[in-house]
């Protein structure tokens, strides 16, 4: 199965990511977009709370022996600019 299907099934099904088990305060995520773009890369799939809350989702292939370390350090990428985003909008209202 490629990535891209993965992200297709998350995207479509995200009630399959045992999110509420994990951490309660990001459950019902409801899906925004595949691939967003950001300086950081992709953002496999983008998903916000009902709350406001942004929820990523970064998928790697289980056979990918870096895809745990490097998952780590892309979802670290993406929140900082994911902060950044709230911090224009903040800044262009005044």
């Amino acid at each position: 199965m490629a990535e891209s299907a993965i992200q297709d099934l998350i995207h479509r099904f995200r009630s399959c990511l045992p999110i509420a088990e994990i951490d309660p305060l990001f459950a019902n995520p409801v899906p925004i977009c595949r691939e967003l773009s950001t300086p950081a890369g992709a953002i496999d799939n983008f998903m916000v709370r009902p709350t406001g809350l942004p929820v990523l989702d970064e998928c790697k292939l289980w056979r990918n022996p870096e895809g745990r370390r490097e998952v780590v350090g892309q979802i670290l990428d993406y929140a900082k600019e994911s902060v950044l985003w709230t911090l224009v909008r903040s800044a262009a209202r005044g």
